[in-house]
């Protein structure tokens, strides 16, 4: 017995310490995706007022035209979606700081995050490393787990990395050429993601609904006290719900996603169906649109906020079904 336990102690001791090897020393990728996150934060807390924050997953990276909405109602505008895979909690709790009286915050969550944590092995420690371990310590037991789990994997893609360096000549992803590739370097200035328009649309369709399960009331509580938050600091709320295709509505939607958003009191400000588009205008995924599908999710978002919140009044809010707590814009 003592033999294994020696041999056992042995291998925990190896296995630590070539991931040890693998990941401190190893520079991290500064054109890895989610290297993004950091001029992000960097636009929160730079742009100037009047600003308009849309914050999302993917959805909303992949989704709008941020420099079409700012012409159309002349505010500044933030677009703080990145990754589905960090879940949502980490990065509102984060931009919580940066926001400023008069702030508008446009939230767009994928369905997924109703149901259960979206957080995941492959996507938190990527989002560590490249922001150098930003607010370690207030990370939750969930997404701990998630940074944890993917220590393995972050280790073979450093050493994979490695591996290609004297090819490549740096140990950063290259900048795609003749095939889309999810790089920090695709984002706009505004964090739009702009890159993927210049490839051609390989769309996913969803042929059956996913098996969802009821929506998670302690996630819905979080959100309330966290958009409660949010409003302290002086920001307006307003709940679309994500911009996705026909079949990714159909298969990831639930009508309780509403009727839970309406019991704390953040109801969509429209249908679900009203910001779906065509499965033809995918990018590469139900809630990733191509060029068309993003100029038509924009002047979808911008009749939208024009009409309910730069004219701003109280027939508007009621219309909106919005709390008192979300006051028109004057």
């Amino acid at each position: 017995m003592r033999k294994f336990l020696k041999r056992f102690a042995l291998f925990v001791l190896l296995f630590v310490g070539v991931h040890i090897l693998l990941i401190v020393p190893v520079p991290a990728d500064r054109n890895q995706y989610l290297q993004a996150y950091n001029h992000k934060i960097g636009l929160l807390q730079t742009t100037a007022r009047p600003r308009l924050i849309f914050m999302g997953g993917s959805n909303t990276a992949f989704g709008i035209s941020s420099p079409m909405i700012e012409d159309s109602l002349g505010l500044h505008v933030i677009n703080f979606g990145l990754h589905g895979g960090i879940g949502i909690r980490y990065p509102m709790e984060d931009a919580l700081q940066y926001i400023r009286r008069g702030d508008i915050v446009v939230l767009q969550l994928e369905y997924a995050n109703y149901f259960g944590e979206t957080c995941n092995a492959e996507t938190m420690p990527k989002l560590m490393v490249a922001t150098g371990w930003r607010r370690a310590a207030h990370l939750r037991l969930a997404e701990w787990r998630a940074v944890i789990g993917g220590l393995p994997m972050l280790a073979l893609g450093n050493l994979k990395r490695l591996v290609l360096w004297p090819f490549r000549g740096t140990l950063d992803t290259p900048v795609p050429t003749s095939h889309f590739k999810y790089t920090a370097g695709g984002f706009n200035a505004y964090g739009d993601e702009v890159s993927h328009l210049n490839f051609p649309t390989t769309p996913h369709l969803y042929t059956r609904k996913k098996d969802l399960g009821p929506v998670d009331q302690g996630f819905c509580r979080w959100l309330r006290a966290c958009l409660k938050s949010y409003e302290q600091h002086g920001a307006r709320i307003v709940m679309l719900p994500p911009s996705c295709t026909e079949s990714c509505l159909s298969a990831s939607y639930s009508a309780d996603i509403a009727e839970a958003l309406r019991d704390i009191g953040y109801p969509y400000a429209v249908q679900p169906q009203e910001m779906t588009v065509a499965d033809s205008l995918a990018f590469d995924s139900g809630y990733h649109l191509n060029a068309e599908g993003v100029r038509l999710n924009s002047q979808k978002i911008i009749l939208i906020l024009d009409r309910y919140i730069t004219r701003g009044c109280s027939r508007s809010c009621r219309a909106l079904s919005w709390t008192n707590a979300s006051p028109c814009l004057p």
